[in-house]
């Protein structure tokens, strides 16, 4: 199935997004349906809608709140709306009753919706529109989503304050203070007890290999968006300098599209069999977040896998370039941030970024800054 570029999403949300929120918050005024005053008693509660949009990232960042919805409402029904991209992680999270993609057949999906009313509908997308019409094309007597885009405001029963330069899980749980939801735990090791136990099996011959002697670091090279990216020749020498000076066994993960660029890097690192292994190739993504729960210490691009690393307990060293570590970054004694300071930095925000030539927030951070973060973590 081919895929639509990301820029014309955006470019169709922000046109045709916007028009349908617009008449859909019309209609919800004449309807009455703009607030919703009556105490939400959870025995009522049957039906629970959450709408996630978008990459790995925010999935994995959400899934406390997922698990906080299951505990407060044992016995309602709860789906989630996402990418086909993401029903891996949802699936192996496990909180949510059914999952639903609303890019595998946009009109089935929006018929679903309409045919059996919800009683709650979460719309967790931070900025964009489509995502608030679906949750007032739900039919939920209460719509909860964050007061930051005024043009899908009247879409919501319940408006949060969005905080932009608040790590983004406290901004994910801030949705469920209308649910009287006060306690949604941490991310750091959320997921790590969802791993099967036979996707760890593979990790022996890595040991049989190494003799356990060796420190295992899984490194993710690349990043879904290019200027995410911090360069080919600095993680190469990077990856020369834990193999030869720290010993270490390089463990390659990412997608199938990274391919090329892990050839490219084991070649310029002169990275043999002895010293490195690829799991790009179509690897399922409960034996990726194996391999990573199961190696000391994971370095790379702010990213999915980045947040899956903390997700399953794992150390992480991640290079911040565009986006602001204070909101997508791990807190913790075992995670550490890479950046340096430029004027212009952080510049992303919902997807979107400030054009950059140079891209210098990334170009500036060097080889010896993650040499040295790495050591500490490998400690």
């Amino acid at each position: 199935m081919l895929s639509v570029p990301t820029s014309m999403l955006k470019l169709f949300d922000a046109t045709v997004g916007a028009l349908a929120c617009r008449m859909a918050g019309r209609l919800a005024y004449w309807a009455g349906r703009e607030i919703h005053l009556e105490p939400i008693r959870g025995e009522n509660i049957k039906r629970v809608l959450v709408v996630r949009p978008g990459g790995m990232g925010d999935m994995i960042l959400l899934q406390p709140v997922l698990s906080a919805l299951r505990d407060a409402f044992p016995n309602a029904e709860i789906e989630l709306v996402c990418e086909r991209r993401n029903r891996d992680i949802a699936s192996l999270a496990g909180h949510v009753d059914k999952i639903i993609t609303y890019d595998t057949n946009p009109f089935s999906f929006l018929a679903r919706l309409i045919k059996q009313p919800y009683d709650i509908a979460i719309d967790t997308e931070q900025f964009h529109h489509f995502s608030a019409f679906f949750g007032w094309l739900s039919g939920a007597q209460v719509r909860i989503g964050f007061n930051i885009n005024p043009t899908r405001n009247a879409l919501y029963t319940h408006l949060v304050n969005y905080l932009c330069s608040g790590p983004e899980p406290d901004q994910f749980a801030a949705l469920l203070t209308p649910l009287q939801i006060p306690d949604v735990g941490p991310i750091n090791g959320h997921l790590a007890r969802n791993i099967p136990e036979s996707s760890s099996e593979s990790m022996c011959s890595i040991d049989a290999k190494t003799q356990g002697k060796r420190p295992l670091l899984v490194v993710h090279p690349g990043s879904s968006v290019s200027y995410k990216q911090w360069g080919e020749s600095k993680m190469a020498a990077l990856l020369t300098r834990m193999v030869r000076d720290h010993q270490c066994f390089i463990v390659f993960v990412g997608t199938h599209a990274e391919t090329l660029l892990v050839q490219r890097l084991r070649s310029r690192a002169q990275l043999g069999p002895e010293d490195s292994i690829s799991m790009l190739d179509h690897t399922p993504l409960a034996v990726t977040a194996a391999w990573i729960r199961d190696s000391d210490v994971f370095v790379g691009a702010d990213s999915g896998l980045a947040h899956l690393a903390v997700a399953v307990g794992t150390p992480t060293v991640v290079i911040f370039g565009p986006s602001d570590e204070n909101k997508w970054g791990a807190y913790g004694a075992i995670h550490r941030v890479v950046t340096t300071q430029v004027p212009c930095r952080p510049c992303c925000m919902f997807g979107y970024h400030k054009p950059c030539h140079t891209i210098a927030c990334l170009q500036q951070i060097t080889v010896e800054s993650v040499e040295t973060a790495l050591v500490a973590a490998l400690k």
